[in-house]
């Protein structure tokens, strides 16, 4: 190990012994999710586990007026949605023979290992981001300890893509087109961080924990104390929820006020007076058009910002933030199919639950604006469990 490596370590050492601390056992509910919260969630995941095809892979996209189906796939996509799966598994049994097959089409097909490390491979490409999501989806199976040594090689397919700097690099195997690694790395980086996270939760091998701090070191610079310069709303989630973790292991203030200073700077984003919740601001278009998916991990993030407002004593941030993901659920609410459509032949089943992608001219859903909407509420579900949210009463 280096000597900055080993300055890293010594400076932020975890406080606490690992575990899962988003499951510790004093953080039960005390303040529910409103009703119509709870009915997003669980009609979002029926469809979901209805939207399983015949290779056990997610239908990617479906128009439930027409009934096509897009040809077109993502294996992130895809991939954030087997974890969201592998999660549901963990509590719900009937699950795990579909996460299995699931988890198996993936390795048969997309999985590959060379030089030491596990990847993923498609369309001859391997990304960070989709390497981070199969560490995830190894990270939150019930049968992680069958699948232990593809979970280290994947992990260490990650920290593969770590410059001396702590930064990341965005593919392991490039395409043979132009891009902007850049941009991509205000997906991917953050979305490394937290599985490297979530894989040291899962082990407790501080070797992790050690390169994601090291990681983020380098991330805070460029993407906080630096966003009037670097903002771009898609690293806001996974940074925050990364931050979170860390603020929970080493509970260095840094990492609190940087989930405070993207959260708040994502705020403005959010609209208030045309479609109330969406974060979409026409003032700035260059962050991308209205978006479910965009709005669910948004709210997921809020929803990371929310119990570190909570923890901190910031009961002011608290309730800004519980405001931004109740009125951000609410439009969502509006975009999820749930009634037969009369210009429809498709069955109400085979689109019951799914999420629009905006409330415009695109009428598809994809996967993952269903995926990111559970996981922000699966997040919520668990910081409204706590104490410090006693007092806190969500409405939608």
């Amino acid at each position: 190990m280096s000597a900055h490596r080993m300055q890293t370590s010594k400076r932020l050492m975890p406080k606490t012994n690992f575990h899962r601390a988003e499951r510790s056992p004093e953080r039960r509910t005390i303040v529910s999710l409103p009703e119509e919260v709870v009915r997003i969630q669980d009609l979002a995941e029926a469809w979901m586990i209805r939207n399983i095809g015949k290779r056990c892979l997610f239908i990617y996209s479906i128009n439930p007026y027409t009934g096509e189906k897009s040809e077109k796939n993502n294996e992130l996509r895809q991939l954030m949605s087997s974890r969201t799966l592998a999660e549901m598994s963990v509590r719900n049994l009937s699950l795990r023979p579909v996460h299995r097959r699931n988890l198996s089409f993936i390795m048969n097909t997309w999985y590959r290992e060379g030089g030491g490390i596990g990847y993923i491979e498609y369309d001859g490409k391997s990304k960070l981001g989709a390497n981070a999501m199969l560490l995830r989806t190894f990270a939150a199976s019930p049968h992680f300890e069958q699948f232990q040594l593809k979970a280290s090689a994947a992990a260490d397919g990650i920290l593969a893509l770590q410059n001396a700097d702590g930064s990341f690099r965005p593919w392991l195997k490039e395409p043979n087109y132009s891009f902007d690694a850049k941009y991509l790395l205000t997906f991917y980086s953050g979305e490394a961080l937290v599985a490297l996270l979530e894989y040291y939760f899962r082990t407790g091998l501080t070797r992790y924990f050690d390169e994601a701090a090291r990681s983020a070191e380098f991330y805070l610079e460029e993407y906080v104390r630096n966003i009037a310069n670097n903002f771009y709303p898609a690293y806001v989630p996974w940074h925050t929820i990364a931050y979170r973790h860390l603020y929970e292991l080493t509970k260095a203030g840094k990492f609190a006020e940087a989930v405070f200073t993207l959260n708040d700077k994502l705020l403005e984003l959010q609209d208030r007076s045309h479609r109330i919740g969406r974060f979409f601001n026409p003032a700035t278009p260059q962050y991308g058009l209205p978006h479910a998916s965009s709005d669910g991990v948004y709210t997921e993030g809020l929803a990371y910002a929310f119990e570190m407002a909570l923890r901190t004593g910031d009961e002011v941030r608290a309730g800004r933030y519980l405001d931004a993901i109740m009125i951000s659920l609410k439009n969502i609410a509006s975009l999820q199919y749930r009634e037969k459509l009369d210009e429809s032949s498709l069955p109400v089943y085979a689109y019951r639950g799914a999420i629009r992608t905006n409330a415009e001219k695109n009428r598809w859903a994809r996967i993952d604006n269903a995926q990111h909407t559970i996981d922000a509420i699966r997040a919520l579900g668990n910081f409204l469990g706590s104490k410090q949210a006693s007092t806190l009463e969500p409405g939608l």
